[in-house]
């Protein structure tokens, strides 16, 4: 899967232009418009490998690019609050330690609640941390297949994707072409400005690539759905 994903931007009809545009985007992305074009792309090459269609997209229809990616940061952004109120909160707790149990000999104790609160709060944002990280690409391939955003926070549905096998073995897979792509961008940072510029390329092409395995995974483990269940032929042989 890893080779299927790594040729198929390169097997496109317009590779070069596609690679040349999201480079660009990405370098631009601090300006978020940009970010939503590429977050838009992704969720376009998501929905054609699910559906069975390789034929990488082009940059085209960029309202409808741009709706898309909007979708998917927000989901994105969503699972990525609740790591953060964990933060807030432990780090709130600790400063009412300081506050409950002031001065003297009480100190001591204070500090050891702090850090018990700080260590649990920590584990525990790393925790969620990572199952958003492993369940964001399943809800923003949901809000693709179907183009509804609450589809993506279904997590009675998700659960039944997630806890799959075989979404498992597709998500290290793409998280491996990722973390290749990542290697490689830091290698080629070490020349200065080109070798940046340069990574921001191998970044898109990496990140497309993974979008590809995360698509084709979906096409496995999707739930039944209704627009599923249309996309089936029509016919059925005779018994």
């Amino acid at each position: 899967m890893i080779e299927a994903s790594l040729n198929y931007l390169r097997d496109g009809d317009d590779a070069l232009v596609t690679v040349l545009i999201g480079g660009v985007l990405l370098l631009a992305s601090p300006l978020l418009i940009p970010a939503f074009a590429v977050l838009g792309y992704v969720v376009r090459v998501l929905r054609r490998t699910a559906d069975g269609d390789d034929e990488p997209p082009v940059f085209d229809a960029w309202g409808e690019l741009l709706v898309d990616g909007l979708k998917a940061f927000a989901v994105t952004f969503v699972y990525s609050l609740l790591p953060l109120a964990i933060v807030v909160g432990a780090g709130a707790l600790s400063l009412g330690a300081f506050v409950v149990v002031p001065g003297g000999e009480s100190v001591g104790a204070g500090t050891v609640a702090v850090g018990l609160i700080v260590l649990v709060g920590g584990l525990l944002a790393l925790l969620v941390s990572l199952v958003g990280l492993y369940v964001t690409p399943a809800a923003i391939a949901a809000v693709a297949d179907s183009g509804k955003v609450g589809d993506g926070f279904a997590l009675g549905t998700l659960w039944g994707v997630v806890s799959k096998r075989a979404y498992a073995t597709g998500w290290l897979t793409a998280a491996v072409v990722t973390l290749a792509g990542a290697l490689a961008v830091g290698v080629l940072s070490v020349v200065p400005v080109l070798g940046t510029i340069a990574g921001v390329f191998v970044q898109f092409y990496a990140l497309v690539a993974a979008a590809a395995i995360l698509g084709w995974t979906w096409a496995d483990v999707r739930p039944v759905t209704e627009r599923t269940s249309e996309s089936e032929p029509s016919e059925r042989p005779a018994v």
